[in-house]
């Protein structure tokens, strides 16, 4: 198998640069075809033959933004200056339909009040807390009648509701404006749905929902809002602060991470994992065979791309060095061999110490919100 670097079909492979002793580039492929699936989503967006092509971002606190933010974890304010974020503008500003009004999850959040500073597009929500783990961390959950909101940026007459889909969960409303939509889940013990809504009038009044059944508790995975007259590019930022690889590879119920995750059914998936992992001293070998499992759970329904990630510090964080190396030329190997895109995040900031020295580190372990455009931009290059 011909490993190319740079460019899809570059003639320079990645081991003879290593070879000579050039710098490894920070985006590779192993195969012309890494990304085909995606591309094949994509055009048949741009032509307007297809409604959608899904973009999930599958991580840990660099996917859910912490370091971009304020407050004592650097995550107020973080979720529009995510990398999932900064690559949705990059890709509209590129020309590509993008549908960036969604939310999946508390992100890892310990309370509502850290979620709704995280996310300021959502509000309300009072008395509500964390339910089962699903795409995005826990669930919103309530078993009163208090609302939630969420504002859109732009103008939006569809929403797909994500939701634990049991027949003991409560009925629920959805309501823009003057109208509204009652949803009654259904189905098996620990299901998993995403129920749709039409609304007539296309505007940016904010999307209510409201628990209206007696039974069990209303259990909101996500929410994803578009205007029905435009194809676009659905992204999803699936991102839990604090999580290691095996979160996403839990598939014992529907609703579970891995299960929910491959019931998105993503056109590419972009996966950031590794800096927990290696800090919290899981065994590598545990590590690669969760990352096997999650690429395995989405690899037959579309691209992926693997980053390895970058830190800090002027002392290691996220694990040695030397292991950090070892890390990353696990990964790289694996993306090569499993005909996925391989970006290493380090490599684009300069190492440890010249990210130390450039301001790109909010803390030792994340990275600033230009730190993080700098990474969404290499994503941007790769799959525009």
């Amino acid at each position: 198998m011909t490993r190319t670097s740079g460019s899809i079909g570059g003639a320079v492979t990645a081991a003879a640069l290593a070879r000579v002793g050039a710098p490894v580039p920070a985006v590779e492929t192993a195969s012309a075809t890494a990304l085909l699936s995606w591309a094949a989503a994509r055009g048949r967006v741009r032509t307007g033959s297809a409604d959608v092509a899904r973009i999930a971002f599958v991580g840990d606190s660099k996917t859910v933004g912490a370091g971009a933010g304020s407050g004592t974890n650097f995550t107020a304010g973080a979720f529009a200056r995510s990398r999932p974020a900064r690559v949705a503008a990059l890709l509209a500003a590129g020309g590509l339909p993008v549908r960036a009004d969604t939310f999946f999850g508390c992100a890892g959040m310990t309370s509502i009040a850290d979620l709704l500073a995280y996310d300021p597009r959502r509000s309300g929500f009072s008395s509500w807390s964390g339910g089962v783990n699903s795409l995005g961390g826990a669930t919103m959950s309530t078993g009163n009648t208090n609302p939630a909101q969420f504002q859109s940026a732009g103008v939006v007459d569809r929403c797909s509701v994500f939701i634990r889909n049991d027949s003991d969960r409560p009925a629920f409303t959805v309501i823009k404006g003057s109208e509204s939509v009652t949803l009654t889940p259904s189905g098996s013990t620990g299901g998993f749905a995403r129920l749709e809504v039409s609304f007539a009038t296309r505007d940016t009044a904010p999307i209510v929902i409201v628990r209206s059944g007696t039974t069990g508790n209303l259990q909101l995975a996500g929410l994803v809002a578009w205007d029905s007259s435009r194809p676009g590019i659905e992204i999803a930022n699936f991102g839990v602060f604090g999580t290691v690889t095996g979160f996403y590879t839990d598939m014992t119920l529907g609703y579970s991470p891995g299960t929910a995750l491959a019931s998105y059914a993503p056109h590419l998936t972009i996966i950031n994992f590794g800096t927990n992992d290696c800090a919290q001293a899981v065994p590598m070998a545990t590590w690669l065979a969760n990352i096997r499992t999650i690429v395995q759970q989405v690899r037959s329904i579309g691209s992926v791309i693997l980053t390895w990630p970058a830190v800090g510090g002027s002392t290691p964080a996220g694990g040695a060095d030397a292991t950090r190396s070892l890390w990353r030329a696990a990964l790289r190997a694996f993306a090569f061999d499993n005909g996925c895109l391989f970006i290493d995040d380090e490599a684009l900031l300069g190492g440890r110490a010249a990210a130390l020295s450039s301001g790109a580190f909010a803390d030792s372990l994340h990275e600033t919100s230009w730190a993080y455009d700098v990474e969404a931009a290499a994503i941007a290059r790769a799959i525009l």
